[in-house]
């Protein structure tokens, strides 16, 4: 997958083999993260948590809050009773 610049710089800087070493604390910078990590979803496809934890397991030991920061800045839906989530 080709990447733009900025999150060429984001993936150099917070991201060692596919693995997530430091979240950024900058807001546009954990903005792109996400961005890229949401690549691993598909359109259109329905989610379920265990299956959302299993992709965002292979980016960062703590995937609850990869999964929460996804919900959050509206890169997932997640259904309001967490039976499923949908990427945006």
């Amino acid at each position: 997958m080709e990447y733009s610049a900025e999150q060429s710089e984001v993936l150099e800087r917070h991201v060692k083999e596919h693995t997530i070493i430091s979240i950024p604390r900058k807001l546009k910078k954990k903005v792109v993260l996400l961005e890229v990590i949401t690549n691993d979803f598909k359109d259109g496809r329905c989610y379920t948590e265990q299956e959302v934890n299993t992709i965002l397991l292979k980016w960062y030991d703590d995937y609850v809050i990869l999964r929460r920061y996804l919900v959050d800045f509206k890169f997932l839906k997640r259904e309001e009773d967490g039976s499923s989530y949908y990427k945006v």
